[in-house]
């Protein structure tokens, strides 16, 4: 972790601290902006910003990109049936926070980067959230496996980045004990149309149909796709395979 990443973790201590309502929601407010300042973390999502506050700078990301597969997921599952949701590799945790916020669920999300996670948490102090949550967890094959189960799990442009430092053998083994914890499921990941990323060449085995490896592997664990498209990648004009799906 660089210095300055250190630095912004260290200033974000009030977690564990005495302070009351309006010191807490200062001290998020202004570890959020001290990110957004001078952080070198990719924002690949939007802040989630109900209450309004001044945040400095503008979101980089792609909001309608994001929202599209927000809606996506509220508008192909069955939320009476739909209680707790987890999302794997959270980032700013927006997916978790809209859910929760439309859907009346317990929402939890896992983050590896130490400062995407204070992040999110910090928003949770900041608009007084309840029943969200975020945990700083680098998941491998044996950690998933004491993970409890979720009625939703979302696993979204994760598997390709295991792929590269693992190997396929450790991402599948982790996809396939991720689909005896959930009865619904959301996946997407990098493929091998993208060219000349660092991850690319280790996505070979997708073939010159990426879209169609990544649908018949999903179908392959054990679900049943509910509904499938194609979205933009956060990273230029390629196209994503984006599937919602159920246990058969």
């Amino acid at each position: 972790m660089s210095l300055i990443a250190k630095k912004i973790v260290k200033q974000f201590s009030f977690f564990n601290s005495g302070a009351n309502k309006l010191s807490r929601g200062k001290l998020a407010l202004d570890y959020i902006n001290s990110v957004r300042k001078g952080s070198k973390v990719a924002f690949y999502q939007p802040t989630y910003n109900p209450n309004n506050f001044k945040l400095y700078g503008a979101d980089k990301s792609a909001r309608e990109e994001t929202d599209i597969r927000v809606e996506t997921m509220s508008n192909h599952f069955d939320f009476s049936r739909i209680g707790s949701y987890l999302d794997i590799g959270s980032a700013l945790g927006y997916f978790v926070f809209k859910l929760a916020e439309a859907k009346k669920i317990i929402a939890h999300g896992i983050e590896m980067d130490k400062i995407l996670c204070a992040y999110s948490n910090a928003i949770v102090v900041l608009n007084e959230l309840e029943n969200v949550s975020f945990t700083n967890c680098k998941l491998t094959t044996e950690t998933v496996k004491k993970l409890p189960k979720f009625d939703l799990i979302s696993f979204l442009n994760v598997f390709h980045h295991i792929v590269h430092f693992d190997s396929f053998n450790a991402a599948d083994k982790m996809m396939k004990v991720l689909s005896g914890k959930c009865d619904y499921f959301v996946f997407e990941t990098g493929q091998y149309n993208e060219k000349g990323y660092y991850w690319t060449e280790d996505l070979k085995f997708m073939g010159n149909d990426p879209d169609l490896w990544v649908k018949e592997y999903i179908v392959s664990l054990g679900y049943k796709i509910l509904y499938d498209e194609s979205f933009k990648s956060a990273l230029g004009n390629n196209t994503r395979t984006f599937i919602c799906c159920s246990r058969v």
